[in-house]
């Protein structure tokens, strides 16, 4: 989860203690993070072997009263990428530092379909530190030469409330080696969301993203997100 998490959670908390919204405030930005950047719905695929990223992304509000700030470098080691998703959230009931570290896990059927599983660890700079984990299953199928759909099914483990779905699915629409767009319906923490966005890949390496995204019953503030992603050799 990124920012929208934070919006329904505060949302259904309007008498919240500070504690309380810090924690929702970490909730909001740790999540797990998408190969395909800022995007919720993961797909199932994993970086090159010896291949490394830096992601980085910022998320703002419709109206500026709330932000956040994404870095998350990762590598391929061995069979699986490891991540380490850093974030800052910033709103009027304070600001919160975040780390989570994520595991991911994938593997091809076919030329057409692959399998994966991602798991993630959330810890936060006020208390309670240790906010929840999250387990997701992957799929990803390709019914053309252009066309991809990715699926998601999992769950957010919060230690002290209730557990939520963590679920979601993506269409993307790659006309151009250089261009792709996404749509995608996804639930988190009990709320229905959308995004629709596209990338421009300006070389092999390096990848820009550009997205809105907000809640399909008008309940979630909308908000964008502008990322860049940098691969490398290790």
């Amino acid at each position: 989860m990124n920012l929208k998490a934070f919006f329904l959670i505060a949302s259904s908390h309007r008498g919240a203690s500070t504690t309380q919204l810090f924690a929702a405030l970490f909730t909001a930005s740790a999540r797990v993070h998408a190969a395909g950047g800022h995007h919720a719905v993961d797909d199932a695929a994993i970086l090159e072997p010896d291949q490394c990223q830096l992601e980085t992304w910022a998320d703002r509000e419709t109206g500026g009263h709330r932000s956040l700030s994404h870095v998350g470098p990762g590598c391929r080691v061995g069979p699986v990428e490891l991540s380490l998703n850093l974030d800052r959230t910033r709103a009027a009931a304070g600001n919160v530092a975040a780390a989570s570290p994520q595991i991911k896990w994938a593997q091809a059927v076919d030329d057409r379909l692959s399998f994966g599983v991602v798991a993630s660890a959330s810890q936060q700079d006020h208390p309670p530190h240790r906010v929840g984990n999250t387990l997701v299953l992957l799929a990803t199928w390709q019914p053309g030469e252009t066309a991809l759909v990715h699926v998601n099914a999992g769950r957010d483990f919060r230690p002290g409330r209730d557990d939520s779905n963590h679920s979601g699915v993506a269409l993307e629409w790659k006309p151009s080696p250089a261009w792709s767009f996404v749509g995608e319906r996804f639930r988190e923490g009990g709320v229905d969301l959308w995004r629709a966005g596209g990338r421009w890949s300006m070389s092999t390496a390096w990848n820009i993203d550009i997205s809105r995204a907000g809640g399909l019953r008008n309940s979630t503030p909308a908000w964008w997100t502008v990322g860049l992603t940098w691969a490398f050799a290790r």
